[in-house]
């Protein structure tokens, strides 16, 4: 999958421009293109406290190709950058600035109360948009990944609710799973999307498939 600078920032994405401004330094390079929890968790940390973050992140496609596999760009591994890729071929392109902005002192607090209590991205994006703060999911989805929460899609399971989680899945998003299917997104590429394990997605593109 070739990755396709589409995030909106107003700050220029010019290397030339940002990077001299950034946190990381070659002291902290091998924590940025290393692969363990450990290495990502540091290197994230780095990053929240970046000026030039989202510049980083919008630029993703142009800094260093041969790291492209692993390590943390932008504040994000590797996975999640596959996964913001993907929702950008679906049309969904997150706003960096005002993901930036939901990580002040004003709404970051609510951001992660919200997420908390199982909120999804696109009910936060609710309650945030009519609080003052307009956003849509997938900058919300940013928002959690920089500070180390989960963007997963699914809301939390009620306790009443006894469903497998494939059925789930099957009722709540099959909308979003056939798009997946109709822009060519792999099985963990899809799985990754929603948050939740290849073996479910694949039950449910197989229902989606016989029905």
């Amino acid at each position: 999958m070739t990755a396709t600078v589409l995030t909106r920032s107003t700050a220029p994405a010019d290397p030339a421009n940002w990077s001299r401004r950034s946190t990381c330094t070659a002291d902290t390079a091998e924590d940025f293109f290393g692969t363990s929890a450990a290495a990502e968790a540091r290197a994230r940390a780095v990053c929240l406290s970046c000026p030039v973050r989202a510049q980083c992140l919008a630029a993703r496609s142009t800094l260093d190709p041969g790291a492209q596999g692993g390590g943390v760009i932008g504040g994000l591994n590797a996975t999640q950058r596959r996964v913001l890729e993907l929702a950008e071929r679906l049309g969904e392109r997150p706003d960096l600035d005002r993901a930036t902005e939901l990580l002040t002192p004003r709404w970051r607090y609510r951001l992660h109360h919200l997420r908390s209590v199982g909120s999804t991205p696109g009910r936060i994006a609710e309650v945030l948009t009519g609080e003052g703060i307009e956003v849509d999911a997938v900058t919300v989805r940013v928002a959690l990944w920089w500070t180390g929460a989960s963007g997963k899609l699914l809301p939390r399971r009620a306790s009443a609710d006894r469903r497998p989680q494939w059925r789930r899945v099957l009722e709540g998003h099959s909308d979003t799973i056939l798009r997946l299917l109709a822009h060519g997104a792999s099985q963990p590429d899809g799985a990754d999307y929603l948050g939740i394990g290849i073996g479910t997605y694949s039950r449910v593109v197989q229902e989606l498939k016989a029905a």
